[in-house]
């Protein structure tokens, strides 16, 4: 009898231990966040001023934003004056890039350009975002599944392209794709914008200014990342083998 009240005694504490550290770390994770990054406080958030173009980008809705290149690549907010060169004979094109995106060849006949989160997204909403450029005999399609649009056909320079788009959400992801395709002999070259973010700061945050603050800035901060993968895509050139 005294062995068990001494199993009870301890069951007790233990769970008592328990219970002060799940409070302890509810009370931690909440206070952080609702904390205001100190990145933002320094950061416009007005997300009401896009650029407008008849033949790039204009259509793509998927990221829940109008109207976001420009026709232009001098009027543009992206610069590109540090921005680097990649040339693949084998593959037959060529083009600039963000000095600061990692690259990866190791996929056959592909081009993928890793966009660093930390350099283009604000808290709490760090998205997932690849630009990919593949040479393949047949056009790729976007993500199964997707709701999209397209294909229409859009010139970009000299270059006449197939333009489609799709989303999707799931389980408090929201998943979105922007491509174009490029015909040129038995060659398709695939140039695809892909994200995976969150669907919405309420997933994070529980004060309604915060999410409706963290949402604008989001929306800003995508809406650059799309204009760095059309000033991209502007870049891009076939080249001789």
């Amino acid at each position: 009898m005294r062995r068990l009240f001494i199993y009870f005694i301890v069951l007790i504490i233990f769970c008592g231990i328990i219970f002060a550290g799940y409070v302890f770390i509810s009370n931690f994770t909440y206070t952080r966040h609702i904390t205001l990054p100190p990145q933002l406080l320094a950061s416009s958030t007005d997300s009401s001023s896009t650029t407008t173009d008849s033949t790039i980008g204009s259509t793509f809705n998927a990221f829940g934003m109008n109207d976001l290149a420009s026709s232009d690549p001098a009027s543009s907010t992206v610069d590109t004056s540090l921005w680097l060169s990649y040339s693949n004979q084998e593959l037959g094109f060529s083009l600039r890039y963000p000095r600061d995106a990692v690259v990866n060849t190791d996929t056959p006949n592909s081009l993928t350009l890793f966009i660093p989160k930390g350099h283009y997204f604000h808290w709490p909403l760090l998205d997932d975002t690849k630009i990919t450029i593949t040479a393949t005999s047949s056009c790729p399609t976007i993500v199964t599944g997707f709701q999209n649009a397209g294909p229409v056909s859009v010139a970009v320079g000299s270059y006449i392209y197939n333009y489609s788009e799709g989303t999707d959400a799931a389980a408090g992801n929201i998943y979105r794709e922007q491509a174009y395709d490029l015909k040129n002999g038995s060659i398709c070259y695939h140039l695809d914008l892909y994200d995976h973010g969150a669907n919405g700061s309420g997933l994070y945050v529980t004060d309604q200014s915060l999410i409706s603050r963290y949402d604008a800035i989001h929306q800003t901060d995508l809406s650059a990342v799309v204009e760095v993968f059309n000033q991209v895509v502007r870049s891009f050139r076939t080249v001789s083998p």
